[in-house]
């Protein structure tokens, strides 16, 4: 039973539970979640967000069908490259064998002081040897190791044969070193050492030490010498100094006079002493001439003592 106890404006109310009765809570619902907007639009609910449920991944066929296409072309691929590979090697051997290209032939031109036989020797290459398997590069790498030999060109002439184009170094002068007497071209770079059964009589050099980056100036001075820009001829020549006193030391063999060429506007000093030269001849006192020096643009003349 309930029993209502105060007044009209207001009271308490008890409730008297009934003699083993119970009284069960009926069950609350939770209020849903809002979300709400910054901004402008503050009581705007969002929306409830959603996930995207993950797919279980397939694979295709055709991708597998495309991949193993792919494997068999670069295996198709692969045995076309060993086939064609091993083609070629067989070919080759073939033609480096085959009687068809034996060398039969060697023409060898340029050749002044060395002898056919020699360049032969030094090329290392016989008549039967095959065309196809000898190596023009190592036949002219061989040839210029010859200390005479300037330059090669060896060229294949199929089918048989084999042409040497050869140019040699010339000397020009004979120049002591370490010891012995040495052949040496217009640069005066060394050529061989002289020997009892090949010297050939040429004007020495002598070159004082520092001097040596004015051994250039040799093969500018045998120009001028050949176009008979100098009072003298090289045949006349008995030896040439680089000095740096005096530049160059060139003496004269018949007439027995020095002439002093400075290597500073050496030039100009040489066609200095060519006019005094032949103003010397032109008075018949040549005979009596010792040293004729030409430097930093005066010439100057010793008497014979």
């Amino acid at each position: 039973m309930s029993v209502r106890v105060g007044g009209i404006s207001g009271g308490m109310t008890i409730a008297k539970k009934r003699k083993n009765a119970y009284s069960v809570a009926a069950p609350v619902k939770p209020a849903p979640s809002r979300g709400w907007r910054l901004g402008g639009n503050r009581n705007r609910p969002l929306a409830t967000p959603r996930f995207a449920t993950p797919r279980a991944s397939r694979i295709s066929l055709g991708s597998v069908g495309g991949f193993f296409a792919r494997i068999m072309t670069m295996g198709f691929a692969a045995v076309v490259i060993v086939a064609v590979s091993v083609g070629l090697l067989a070919g080759y051997r073939w033609l480096t064998t085959v009687n068809y290209f034996d060398l039969t032939h060697v023409e060898i031109a340029g050749l002044s002081r060395l002898s056919e036989e020699h360049v032969r020797t030094l090329s290392a290459i016989t008549p039967g040897d095959n065309l196809l398997s000898l190596d023009m590069e190592q036949i002219r790498l061989a040839l210029t190791r010859d200390p005479w030999i300037e330059s090669a060109t060896v060229k294949r002439i199929l089918p048989g044969s084999v042409s040497i184009q050869i140019v040699e170094r010339v000397p020009a002068y004979l120049v002591h070193h370490e010891g012995g007497i040495y052949y040496c071209d217009e640069s005066g770079r060394l050529i061989e050492r002289v020997e009892a059964g090949t010297f050939v009589s040429l004007p020495q050099i002598e070159v004082e030490a520092g001097m040596e980056k004015r051994l250039p100036l040799l093969a500018e001075l045998k120009k001028l010498v050949g176009e008979n820009r100098a009072p003298f001829r090289f045949n006349q020549v008995g030896w040439i100094r680089l000095s740096w006193g005096r530049g160059f030391e060139v003496q004269l063999m018949d007439s027995d006079i020095l002439m002093c060429i400075g290597s500073d506007n050496w030039m100009r000093n040489l066609h200095r002493l060519n006019l005094v030269w032949a103003d010397l001849k032109r008075r018949g006192e040549l005979d009596r001439v010792g040293v004729i020096t030409a430097q930093d643009d005066k010439v100057w003349v010793e008497k014979k003592s």
